[in-house]
């Protein structure tokens, strides 16, 4: 079957703000040093059925410098069947703020120098070389993001995610599937609710306050640089701990909470593993 096929440009100037919300789709962003901003929809598959169906609705428009993209409809039958599927094509600036939203399909975004929230309900996200604050969801598909430099948030409620070169604070958190973040942090958060956690802490980070990592059900790993400072706050509620770094242990030692200092000291660092061995080591 022919695929159908929809396109629109905007010619938008400065730092400008575009937004894409689809019912049913998967959207790739590709940004270069363009004037303009770009909409490609194209719809495969084929639906048959009866009771209802709304067909599919392509709606954009340009508010000053905010452009904005909308695809709804196209499936929902009481009977029959349906196996349309839309890719969205966004071309625009690399210097912009975009916000994406689909119900159902994957998100693939490179190379932004603005804010970006993305989020889908159902399908993976991969997101790579944004300067800017981050925001991702998804309530079922993976999330991998690499070369990220701001606030990043990254959470999924049925995946994985795997994030490296970030730079800047990062809260990333899966309710089912292991996570694993690596770079300089500021800030950190991470948390697996069924899955294991690795965090790598590149030279250079530093705590403004406390740090948190944890799995309910998993194992925990991180590597620490040499010269880290912090006050730890390791435990396990079945397993055992590793240190393989010096920490000066302060009061009792016992198998299953640590608590003890990195050179000297500094804001605390929560480790926990309810179900899962614990192991710190260094760079």
């Amino acid at each position: 079957e022919t695929p159908e096929e929809w396109n629109k440009s905007y010619p938008v100037t400065g730092h400008p703000e575009v937004r894409v919300n689809a019912d049913n789709g998967s959207v790739q962003v590709i940004t270069s040093d363009t004037q303009q901003v770009e909409f490609r929809v194209k719809t495969t598959g084929s639906a048959w059925g009866i009771g209802f169906g709304d067909k599919q609705r392509i709606d954009s428009k340009q508010d000053g410098n905010v452009v904005e993209l909308d695809v709804h409809g196209g499936g929902s039958y009481v009977m029959g069947f349906s196996n349309r599927h839309s890719l969205i094509e966004v071309r625009m600036p690399k210097s912009a703020d975009l916000l994406i939203h689909t119900g159902d399909g994957s998100i693939d975004i490179n190379s932004v120098d603005g804010n970006v929230q993305a989020t889908t309900s159902d399908g993976h996200v991969n997101i790579t070389q944004i300067n800017g604050k981050v925001e991702v969801k998804s309530s079922d598909g993976a999330i991998v993001a690499r070369a990220l430099k701001g606030s990043v948030k990254l959470s999924t409620s049925d995946g994985s995610i795997r994030a490296s070169e970030l730079d800047g604070g990062c809260s990333a958190s899966s309710s089912d599937g292991s996570v694993t973040v690596e770079g300089r942090f500021d800030s950190l958060d991470v948390r697996s609710s069924d899955g294991a956690v690795i965090t790598r802490v590149a030279a250079g980070s530093s705590m403004t306050s406390g740090w948190d990592v944890s799995t309910s059900d998993g194992s925990v790993e991180v590597a620490l640089p040499q010269d880290f400072k912090a006050s730890l706050d390791v435990s396990t509620g079945d397993g055992h701990i590793l240190l393989n770094l010096p920490v000066q242990v302060q009061g009792e030692v016992s198998k299953s909470h640590v608590h003890g200092t990195l050179n000297g000291g500094g804001s605390t660092f929560h480790i926990h593993s309810s179900d899962g061995s614990v192991r710190l080591s260094g760079l």
